[in-house]
């Protein structure tokens, strides 16, 4: 094999990329070092390919951000199934609670662009704006499911940023809690 054989453009059989594979590639980058430090050129590098061979296969970045939280977030609710409204609200933000630390680089991006919500985000907030209106007299203003979703965020922030690691997600819960049994007497 001489040295004019490895020139020029891959053919595409020896290209191992796809949508997929990016994002496998991309979720740790933004889970770890956050949005910023994801770049197509940072992605080819670990991939093997150009960085056009990235904005390929996976549009722009808005639209690889967007598959990101797509994959972040995908099936965060699993089964709901708690005997009480009460029970339920726990059960789906402990479900997005673990999601949303994992992922606190993403969501801080679907705060900053809502654009980025996936079908699954608008799935919980569906699911817990039905629990909150059982438990406060129909949610008048959707205040409780506010108060929840924009306590969850703030707790998530929050814990995600504590280098110590002293927020847990029990003291989570404890200000959920405390939330739910004043809705209650409501």
């Amino acid at each position: 094999m001489n040295a004019r054989s490895k020139v020029g453009r891959p053919k595409a059989s020896d290209q191992k990329i796809s949508k997929a594979r990016i994002i496998e590639v991309a979720l740790p980058i933004v889970q770890g070092d956050g949005i910023e430090a994801l770049s197509f050129r940072t992605l080819a590098d670990q991939l093997g390919v150009t960085p056009m061979a990235v904005t390929y296969h996976s549009g722009s970045r808005q639209q690889l951000l967007a598959d990101l939280v797509a994959v972040a977030f995908k099936d965060t609710l699993g089964q709901v199934d708690g005997a009480t409204a009460s029970d339920r609200v726990r059960q789906i933000l402990t479900a997005y609670y673990t999601r949303a630390l994992a992922n606190a680089h993403l969501l801080r991006a679907v705060l900053s662009d809502p654009s980025l919500m996936s079908v699954d985000l608008k799935h919980v907030t569906g699911a817990l704006g039905t629990c909150t209106k059982d438990l406060n007299d129909g949610d008048a203003g959707s205040v409780l499911l506010h108060l929840l979703i924009d306590y969850t965020h703030g707790f998530v922030l929050s814990a995600a940023s504590d280098e110590t690691d002293t927020l847990t997600i029990d003291d989570y819960l404890r200000g959920i809690n405390w939330v739910l049994d004043r809705a209650r007497r409501t």
